[in-house]
């Protein structure tokens, strides 16, 4: 009896001895069955191989987002102050008989006399301040020593940091004046090497034909800038130039009938109706205008 029951006990030890062994070499041998060895080596270099990919996709954005952030930057500040001087052009007139003021992008200012083109960039670069000017006028100009204000006209330019100053310089006219109020000024003409600093109160005239330059001073404000409170000054001024400049202001044309008349210099001031200044005009000198039409003015000798 305990005989058989002892050989039952290792009959039931040793199928249990062969589960386990059974069992253990299911566990030590698992792919062999499950997963062949083809498909565990592809899924392996597909692994690898995304790896590779983004770690050189990493690599690639490590250098196009700085040059992405960079474009966008470089676009934000050049649709504001172009880095290059490939700026766009813009121009205004100030036509005959009217006067015009303007605001430039950066806070400076220009009052424009009569018969006046004015050439600006829409914006500044980020080195200068360059405009261009064929006629008269004011300028106010916002204080910047790292981006100096230019202004090129027939003949010559003028550098400026931040200053007042009264310009008048015409294509088709010899002199160039300047006259400045505030600040500091360098003209330099486009014929010579020359350069002339101004200070304040000076007043520069310069001959285009016999380059010749002079430079005086005045105590009192410089009264070529005057004319943008709507008043103008004649110091001296030779009877045909004080008629062109009233054939600006006031959009006529006038006609010397005698030679003697240009004999004549004028120093007054005038302001007020055309009408109003010829009359002045004809108490100083022995002259009468006889109009003809709204535009066109005889100049004769009082007989």
């Amino acid at each position: 009896m305990k005989r058989k029951k002892y050989e039952n006990e290792i009959h039931w030890l040793s199928e249990k001895i062969d589960e386990d062994f059974e069992l253990l070499t299911e566990s030590l041998h698992p792919l062999e069955d499950d997963v062949p060895e083809g498909k565990i080596y592809t899924k392996i270099n597909r692994r690898i191989r995304w790896r590779n990919i983004r770690t050189r996709g990493l690599r690639v954005a490590a250098v196009l987002i700085p040059l992405f952030v960079l474009a966008i930057f470089y676009n934000y500040v050049n649709n504001r102050v172009p880095l290059f001087n490939n700026e766009e052009m813009a121009e205004i007139q100030a036509p005959r008989g009217e006067c015009l003021q303007f605001m430039f992008q950066d806070g400076s200012r220009v009052y424009l006399e009569p018969a006046t083109i004015l050439r600006y960039p829409k914006n500044f670069a980020i080195g200068t301040r360059k405009i261009y000017l064929d006629g008269a006028g004011y300028f106010v100009v916002e204080k910047n020593a790292k981006r100096p204000f230019i202004v090129v006209f027939p003949g010559g330019r003028v550098f400026v940091t931040g200053t007042s100053f009264e310009l008048e310089a015409r294509r088709k006219e010899r002199k160039i004046k300047l006259a400045l109020d505030d600040g500091k000024v360098n003209f330099k003409p486009d014929d010579t090497d020359e350069q002339y600093v101004l200070a304040p109160g000076d007043r520069l005239t310069y001959d285009k034909i016999d380059r010749l330059c002079t430079i005086t001073h005045r105590h009192e404000p410089c009264s070529l800038s005057a004319w943008k409170n709507n008043i103008i000054i004649f110091r001296d001024t030779h009877i045909a130039e004080a008629l062109k400049k009233l054939e600006r202001w006031y959009d006529v044309y006038f006609e010397i009938g005698e030679e003697s008349v240009n004999t004549y210099s004028l120093t007054m001031n005038v302001n007020g109706s055309l009408d109003g200044v010829l009359h002045e005009i004809s108490k100083v000198a022995p002259i009468v205008f006889v109009i003809k039409d709204n535009k066109h003015i005889r100049v004769e000798m009082k007989k």
